[in-house]
């Protein structure tokens, strides 16, 4: 009877959020990831390896990965780790290092509008984890990571990027 009443209170349990991010951690260097400015390097947060973008002249420079979103989630959470080195940010107070995301529809258009940043850094800044939770728009069908230099000079590091739907 106990054994029976463990499993059935083990079926209501939600369903633990996994990583959707293919190589969030960088451990397979830069697989899963579409490289427009980033490249590894062994000063990680976690593991050996993490990512790296740096810049001596303004400019938008990084990697992004884009996933599906799954149908019926309601939010999602993006977090992952930033370091910063000598970050010079530009202009603009959202051109820095970052954590993007942007919500594509079916066709490809932005929908969900602007979405603040997951995180921000410029100067000098010791790995600090960032997290933030994000509700999906049901037109929502895939999403877009990106750990960038904005217009910004200096280095950026990220590790541990993760994506978790949520129902």
């Amino acid at each position: 009877m106990h054994k029976l009443c463990l499993m059935i209170a083990s079926l209501s349990l939600p369903a633990v959020a996994q990583n959707a991010l293919v190589n969030g951690d960088f451990e397979k260097g830069l697989d899963g990831w579409v490289v427009w400015g980033g490249e590894t390097t062994t000063q990680a947060h976690g593991g050996n390896l993490a990512c790296k973008v740096t810049l001596a002249n303004p400019a938008w420079a990084g990697v992004s990965q884009s996933v599906a979103v799954p149908e019926g989630m309601k939010s999602m959470r993006v977090s992952g780790w930033l370091e910063s080195i000598g970050i010079r940010g530009g202009k603009e107070n959202w051109e820095r290092g970052r954590i993007s995301v942007e919500l594509f529809g079916a066709k490809g258009d932005t929908v969900g509008g602007n979405l603040l940043a997951v995180g921000q850094v410029r100067g000098k800044m010791a790995w600090t984890r960032m997290e933030r939770i994000y509700p999906l728009p049901p037109e929502a069908k895939t999403v877009k990571i990106g750990c960038a230099l904005g217009n910004s000079t200096g280095t950026l590091h990220c590790d541990d990027l993760s994506v978790e739907f949520l129902p």
